[in-house]
């Protein structure tokens, strides 16, 4: 990190900590009590939420006793970044926001969040106790807290999501498929008793089968660099994934695989999602990245098709995968520790997880049974009022209910995966890219013309993966596994 680029972050979060300690002494009523701190947090909503002030409310009425009071802003996915760092240049007041693993880091260097590392000494004693200090990890920079990642499913494992009714057809459980030799076999039987049907694909969003199936690595955010063996070798050596001979074998597998007309053959440019395909009668099956629940998601993805997974490569813990969502505090939070304060409510209190991640029960969701929920009666989502669906996001998702369709243990088997996980020894790692920033550029360019083709297994390996490895070494890659390699020594010294 670039010592001017510190110097002035440095400056301004002084400042923000001058303005912030001042405000603190400041708002009493008309009667000399204190006055609610109130706490603006942004949230991402996914299209609009017309009830959002009767959340807010039921929240209010909660929080009011603890001197706290909430404003909640809803942003739009594509509009939270532009808007959260329009207010803080313009010094507007913030208190929460949620990062993503990208963004962290920049933010930090930029100067534009604060240290929450000392309020969970105080206020946010919870948090700490509920996060654990493994996942703390992937939101410290420099030896403070600036990030608190959502719980969630802090863990990734790969595999294949397969329809259960052509298993059984054709005498297949998909508890014994456990490698992509097993995966094979499956689809040679199934191919000749499905002759129209495609076998594999993957679960949509432009990412190749080999991204979503046979996941070996920890990306250290980018794939740029990597290390090998989920991150568990003794001395964490970063290499080029692209040149190893790991990659290269599943390529081939996978190219196996497209050559036996098991790929549907437009999967690089076909923008459809696996279970619309399965859904649509076209595929048997699409690689993906599990997680407990995943079946339930699919089989309602696909219309209602009956799907089951097998899991290919077991799941890992990094700190991509722990910080895809954080929430952090931006320096012209006027109030940082009465705002973690409620920040560990959202850790700690099913009660406003629950009204923030579904809204009011009775209104906008009923209860079916236990702790399993489903819409009220003359409510659907054309017309609730709540529809935020993005309950991962809200600070402790393990304290929400499950929507109907969904395993009543459902959160007991989230837990049981997370602490089931291999944790990448590099758990906590930020890259800054900024060192490398043309490099990064000319990869992602020189990625995005070859990976799909191959990772579909659309070409031949043998002479394409050489040319995609020199044009990586043309558009820098050693130069980015290098600062990478740098940085990631000296984070492993300093911790």
């Amino acid at each position: 990190m670039k010592r001017h680029m510190m110097r002035a972050a440095t400056a301004l979060l002084a400042g923000a900590l001058l303005l912030g300690s001042c405000s603190q002494s400041s708002g009493t009523s008309g009667s000399g009590a204190a006055a609610p701190y109130k706490v603006t947090m942004a949230i991402m909503i996914t299209g609009a939420l017309p009830d959002i002030s009767l959340i807010q409310a039921a929240i209010n009425d909660r929080i009011r006793d603890k001197g706290l009071e909430l404003e909640i802003l809803p942003l739009s996915y594509s509009a939270l970044t532009d808007q959260v760092n329009l207010m803080i240049a313009g010094g507007e007041k913030l208190d929460l926001i949620p990062r993503f693993s990208n963004q962290l880091i920049t933010d930090v260097t930029q100067g534009k969040l604060l240290p929450i590392t000392q309020y969970l000494k105080t206020t946010g004693t919870d948090i700490a106790r509920v996060v654990g200090a493994d996942y703390l990890k992937a939101g410290t920079i420099g030896g403070e807290i600036y990030g608190i990642p959502s719980i969630r499913d802090m863990a990734a494992s790969y595999g294949m999501c397969f329809r259960k009714d052509l298993l059984d057809k054709y005498g297949f459980k998909v508890e014994d498929i456990k490698t992509t030799a097993d995966v094979s076999r499956v689809y040679e039987t199934v191919s000749k008793g499905e002759p129209g049907m495609y076998m594999t694909y993957s679960q949509g969003n432009f990412a190749g089968i080999v991204s979503q199936l046979l996941v070996e690595w920890d990306s250290l955010g980018d794939s740029y660099g990597v290390l090998m063996n989920h991150g568990q070798d003794a001395q964490l050596k970063v290499v080029n994934l692209y040149e190893t001979p790991e990659y290269a074998q599943k390529l081939r597998i996978v190219r196996d695989w497209y050559q036996k007309g098991y790929v549907i053959p437009d999967a690089a440019t076909n923008s459809q999602a696996g279970t619309v395909l399965v859904g649509a009668g076209q595929l048997f099956s699409f690689a993906a990245n599990l997680k407990p629940g995943f079946d339930k998601q699919s089989t309602l993805g696909a219309g209602g098709v009956e799907m089951v997974t097998a899991t290919i490569s077991p799941a890992l813990s990094t700190t991509g995968q722990v910080a895809i969502l954080s929430w952090s505090i931006p320096i012209t939070s006027k109030n940082p520790e009465k705002t973690v304060e409620f920040l560990s409510l959202m850790y700690t209190d099913p009660v406003i997880v629950n009204l923030l991640d579904w809204g009011i029960e009775g209104k906008h969701y009923a209860k079916l049974n236990g702790n399993v929920i489903t819409y009220p009666a003359g409510v659907d989502a054309s017309n609730t009022g709540y529809n935020f669906n993005l309950a991962w996001t809200i600070g402790n998702s393990l304290l929400a209910y499950a929507w109907e369709g969904n395993d009543l243990d459902i959160n007991d088997q989230m837990q049981a995966f997370n602490r089931s996980a291999i944790i990448s020894k590099a758990l906590g790692f930020q890259f800054d890219a900024t060192p490398v920033r043309n490099a990064v550029t000319a990869v992602a360019n020189v990625t995005a013309e070859y990976t799909l083709s191959l990772e579909f297994g659309m070409v031949d390996v043998d002479s394409t993966l050489p040319r995609f490895q020199r044009a990586l070494k043309d558009a820098g890659i050693d130069e980015i596994v290098a600062e990478k390699q740098r940085q990631l020594d000296a984070w492993l010294a300093g911790n």
